[in-house]
């Protein structure tokens, strides 16, 4: 070929075939690359020590428990140094998983919280969810619904509960033994056509397989698994010292003469973690107001379907008959009670003075003078409006208002007491004397403190006490007493009489919404017996009951969305967190090449450069962390209002106190501790592949 037709070729470049080729090589290559730096961001969360034993997994010439090995020649020795070094690193992974497990367990840590509640909900689902299910047929008659499998196995449970409810009518439950007879013949049907249906049915592996991951797993790793990767974290540091000789004072040194880069890049995980820390504290605000509003013992009554005392309706007849009910056994059929005689609704007679003095659970019911301990209440919201200055639009607020039959009662039922010169408002809570500025009588009232600050801002005031008036409803109101509910939901509300005009005028006040009711012996035994009956068993009216714990604890929707919310936040801001951590240790790195040749000359290897710059990258990240956690521990006691909702319409304004404990501190470390795990592992693997020679150059 001649130079003229060489040149040509050279100029029109390779065949499109070998563009193309090279084109899907590229991609490929791109591919593999990326799927490979997940596995080694991956492999940087587990124990470094771990991850030093099993390196002969990898290269089975390199020597980490020994200062030499013998060289592995042939394929099988090779092999084996593989297999073999592979089990002790997950031998070693397994053990200090045990050992982090184990200390955690010994440790005096509160049951659940929002870390345990995020790992429920991350490992939430079941073997049995990853099973195929038997696909909708083409066929199917119209009118008729397809049910997935789990909700057609719900809908029997269902049908099999109303046919044993005792209250319920000869018709509905004719109805429901079809429905029932329907659900199983479909369920028989479906079975042989369906893996998971076969397996949520079998009883010896449906306990296994067909339950949440998180219940096989230790309580400890799923309550508090902060603590637990922080034990088995701070373990493996002692290991790796123990292992073998890393040149530690040279990292440190090296990070005080470049303090001040050290120091810009901490104070990024400084922001993020004191961030992260606040956000938490506000979740776990919210979930210490639920665990302390329900009192143990509190029965929490409201009509069938409601799904928030909101919208349940109980006539005052319904209501005077749940307070007389005996509950004589739970939910296993055991007896409850004094002596296993039964248990009611605990009994109080009334002094002198006004106050309540408790009778023995074990007193007469028709004991004279005795007062059923059965608070009967009604729940509504009402708008009120915002002074705003002239030229402001207008805006108007929520406020929670709750009325009682008799305030007393109330205030013993809810362990609710007022500030020193308060007073308890009457059943009409008309103000005897003194007229508003409308002429009229003031409204009785007294207020949680949330309400009491919230409306003190109108007044100009740090907040309302005994004695200030507000306006609401058109009509004018004094404030008679402020009680005190730090911690609780009732923090937001109004508490009046149950005949106060303003209530009756929405029509509240002719029924209740919710009925709660202290057992007689304060348990919660005895009050998750009386609600299961009432729901259950009782056959005077359709209700629908719970043990107040319980009631609050599924008021916690909210707090599962924020948590969520928290989440996915600071896994954005920790993607920027590594890359800066990355950045910086490339830079570090970069500007000591000649300096990493000279430790490997004088007789470190590879394993302990790697571990020397990854100990390198965790101080600066807990540093920053450690100042992050104690920035942001400083927003404990700060108050922030939120609404707890069950989900289901309805919801609670509240005002929580933020509080910052140790699980909180915990989570802040080990979520810097993992950044910096993240971002200094790929730049420690660079320095640790360098050649002694190419270094030096």
């Amino acid at each position: 070929m001649s130079d003229s037709n060489l040149s040509l070729a050279r100029e029109a470049g390779p065949p499109p075939l070998t563009r193309a080729a090279r084109s899907v090589t590229r991609f490929f290559r791109t591919v593999f690359g990326f799927i490979g730096t997940l596995f080694v961001i991956g492999f940087s969360l587990l124990p470094l020590s771990a991850l030093l034993v099993a390196l002969p997994a990898v290269s089975p010439n390199e020597a980490v428990l020994t200062d030499t090995v013998r060289p592995a020649r042939s394929w099988g020795r090779r092999t084996g140094r593989r297999v073999l070094a592979a089990f002790a690193g997950v031998v070693v992974l397994v053990a200090l998983l045990a050992f982090a497990i184990e200390m955690v367990t010994r440790l005096p840590l509160p049951a659940g919280g929002q870390m345990g509640t995020l790992a429920k909900k991350v490992f939430g689902a079941s073997f049995a969810d990853f099973l195929p299910d038997d696909e909708k047929p083409d066929n199917l008659p119209p009118g008729v619904v397809w049910a997935p499998t789990p909700e057609l196995l719900d809908k029997q449970k269902s049908l099999r509960q109303a046919v044993n409810r005792p209250n319920l009518n000869p018709r509905d439950k004719t109805e429901a033994v079809e429905k029932l007879a329907a659900a199983d013949a479909e369920i028989a049907e479906r079975t042989p056509k369906s893996p998971k249906l076969q397996l949520l049915l079998n009883r010896d592996l449906a306990p296994v397989l067909a339950v949440p991951l998180w219940t096989l797993l230790p309580p400890a790793l799923v309550d508090h698994w902060p603590f637990v990767l922080l034990v088995m974290y701070g373990t493996d540091i002692v290991l790796l010292l123990l292992i073998g000789k890393v040149p530690l004072a040279y990292n440190f040194r090296y990070l005080w003469v470049r303090r001040r880069d050290t120091a810009l890049t901490a104070v990024a995980f400084t922001v993020v973690v004191a961030l992260v820390v606040v956000l938490l504290a506000f979740v776990n605000g919210m979930y210490k107001l639920n665990e302390t509003t329900g009192v143990p013992g509190n029965v929490l009554v409201m009509s069938e379907g409601s799904t928030d005392e909101l919208f349940s309706n109980l006539a005052r007849g319904d209501a005077q008959n749940v307070q007389n009910v005996t509950v004589l056994s739970d939910q296993q059929g055991r007896p409850v009670g004094p002596g296993g005689k039964g248990i009611g609704v605990a009994r109080a007679v009334a002094n002198a003075d006004g106050t309540l003095t408790r009778l023995p659970a074990d007193a007469r019911k028709d004991l004279p003078g005795a007062i059923a301990l059965a608070s009967k209440e009604s729940y509504l919201v009402m708008n009120q409006p915002v002074p705003t200055r002239p030229g402001e639009p207008a805006t108007r607020r929520f406020l929670q208002l709750r009325a009682f039959e008799d305030a007393r009662i109330a205030s013993a039922v809810h362990n609710i007491e007022l500030e020193p010169g308060g007073r308890w408002f009457t059943s009409n809570a008309v103000e005897q004397g003194e007229k508003a500025p409308d002429g009229i009588q003031y409204l009785q009232c007294c207020i949680g403190e949330g309400a009491a600050a919230t409306l003190g801002e109108d007044a100009k005031k740090p907040r309302l006490a005994a004695g200030d008036t507000f306006e609401l409803g058109d009509r004018w109101w004094k404030v008679i007493g402020v009680m005190r509910t730090r911690g609780t939901t009732y923090g937001s509300e109004i508490w009046t009489g149950i005949e106060n005009p303003i209530v009756r005028e929405t029509g509240k006040g002719d029924k209740f919404t919710t009925i709660v009711m202290r057992m007689g012996d304060d348990s919660d035994a005895s009050a998750r017996a009386m609600a299961f009956y009432l729901t259950d068993g009782y056959t005077e009216a359709k209700l629908k009951a719970f043990s107040e714990p319980e009631y609050y604890k599924e008021l916690t929707k909210t707090n599962e969305q924020f948590l969520t919310a928290i989440v996915m936040m600071a896994v954005i801001m920790a993607v920027g967190g590594i890359f800066g951590v990355m950045n910086t240790m490339f830079a570090s790195i970069a500007a000591r090449i000649k300096e990493v040749g000279v430790l490997r000359i004088l007789g470190f290897k590879r394993w302990q450069i790697l571990i020397s710059f990854m100990i390198e990258s965790l101080a600066i990240a807990f540093a920053g962390g450690l100042f992050g956690c104690l920035l942001g521990s400083l927003a404990n006691g700060f108050e922030a209002a939120s609404t707890l909702s069950g989900g289901q319409g309805g919801g609670k304004s509240v005002t929580l106190t933020m509080q910052v404990d140790f699980t909180i501190i915990a989570t802040g470390l080990l979520f810097t501790l993992i950044m910096g795990r993240l971002g200094g592992l790929v730049p420690a693997l660079s320095a640790m592949r360098m050649e002694i020679l190419d270094s030096l150059r």
